[in-house]
């Protein structure tokens, strides 16, 4: 299913591998893409992210209709949804 739909993610001035287990996280105000093998998308001085805001103009480029949708819940995150690569 990963084959047809992206390769990589182009967020800021960088590209991002999609790999297995890699999502997309909408928390009810911003798309997040998020690894999902817990592996450091970017550093930033001290800081370590494991998921990045997804912009609007490379978020009319994700296929979500091509995608497995599933419903999210944490302790800290209600009705979240996560479309699965």
């Amino acid at each position: 299913m990963t084959s047809h739909i992206l390769t990589s993610i182009k967020i800021g001035r960088k590209e991002y591998p999609i790999k297995k287990g890699d999502y997309v996280l909408y928390n009810g105000s911003t798309y997040l893409f998020c690894s999902g093998d817990d592996r450091t998308l970017k550093f930033e001085g001290f800081d370590q992210y494991r998921h990045l805001r997804i912009p609007n103009s490379v978020l009319k480029l994700i296929p979500f209709d091509k995608m497995e949708k599933q419903p999210y819940k944490s302790t800290y995150i209600e009705d979240a949804v996560i479309w699965l690569f």
